[in-house]
């Protein structure tokens, strides 16, 4: 017995000296979605204070894929020392696994810290005929299935978005579904769709350069970032859905990081830069520790599997 508790004794030691000289390397920040989109931006604007914080390069790593299924799958199966991290977009952390079979589960993942949160948004080319939501939706009223919408894929807060639309409102959308945002808007702004949805501060850019017409925005109440852009609530369509990204670590990940890491996003958070960044980007800075975001998360995940098992969205 004394031998035992001797060694357990020593792990536990090696493991405390390790875990305060983390990170001793570059670490690697993986993104599960490509590259122009909110999810990259935020953790682009993330990466060069992050590395001030721990002193070591961050490497922004694109897997885009199966609507993010490829990259938080990347995440979750990797070595969990600490240098693998990655941005978690919720929802689709939590619905991809509800929705098919997929290669990770969210429970093979360790959330580290809230960050940041967007509002999804119903946008047009700025030549539609659709000024507004009611416009859109009484077409659809007479035209079954001929509005289609891209989204940034299947189970994301943009495609609830507009799956929860539709139902609120009775019509049928066609929903064309694309590997990230960046895809999405290409497609919205060449007209090869009737319109996408795309969060507020993917959208913004373009309405601001008269290229495209956001009808709603789909947060809980105005954004003070956009407060021209009306919500979905305030038309009369009761639908509320947004991106929350925080960061992650694979599952088995030392506390003693896990608690390194999340005290150094909450610098982040509240350092001016990143503030005044993510205001002129129309996204809120919404930072929780790693307990809150972790309950946050369990929160999350039932909710959706309730709608899930109440109207699933496939």
């Amino acid at each position: 017995m004394f031998k035992k508790l001797t060694v357990a004794a020593s792990l536990s030691a090696v493991s405390a000296v390790a875990s305060a000289d983390w990170p001793e390397k570059p670490l690697e920040l993986i993104v599960a979605y490509s590259a122009g989109g909110g999810t990259d931006v935020t953790a682009r604007v993330l990466q060069p204070l992050l590395e001030e914080e721990l002193g070591q390069s961050v490497v922004v790593v694109n897997r885009p894929g199966a609507g993010g299924e490829v990259g938080h799958a990347a995440l979750a199966s990797a070595e969990p020392d600490g240098y693998t991290i990655g941005i978690l977009n919720l929802p689709p952390m939590l619905t991809i696994p509800i929705t098919r079979d997929a290669s990770f589960s969210a429970e093979d993942i360790t959330p580290v810290a809230g960050l940041v949160q967007d509002p999804s948004a119903l946008s047009v080319p700025a030549s539609s005929p659709f000024q507004s939501l009611d416009d859109l939706v009484a077409f659809a009223q007479e035209n079954p299935g001929a509005v289609t919408v891209g989204t940034t894929g299947v189970g994301t807060d943009d495609h609830l978005a507009v799956r929860y639309l539709a139902k609120e409102a009775g019509i049928t959308l066609t929903h064309v579904p694309f590997a990230g945002a960046g895809p999405a808007r290409t497609a919205l702004l060449g007209g090869h769709v009737s319109a996408a949805a795309l969060n507020l501060g993917e959208a913004m850019p373009a309405a601001e350069e008269g290229q495209v017409r956001i009808l709603a925005q789909f947060g809980e109440e105005s954004s003070e970032l956009a407060p021209e852009v009306p919500t979905a609530q305030s038309l009369g369509y009761d639908v509320t859905m947004l991106s929350q990204r925080g960061l992650g670590l694979p599952k088995g990940a030392d506390p003693a990081i896990v608690a390194r890491l999340s005290e150094a996003v909450a610098n982040v958070a509240s350092d001016e830069e990143f503030l005044s960044r993510n205001r002129e980007l129309y996204t809120q800075v919404a930072y929780k520790s790693a307990e809150d975001f972790a309950a946050h998360v369990e929160t999350l995940s039932a909710d959706y599997q309730q709608l899930w098992d109440d109207s699933p969205w496939q």
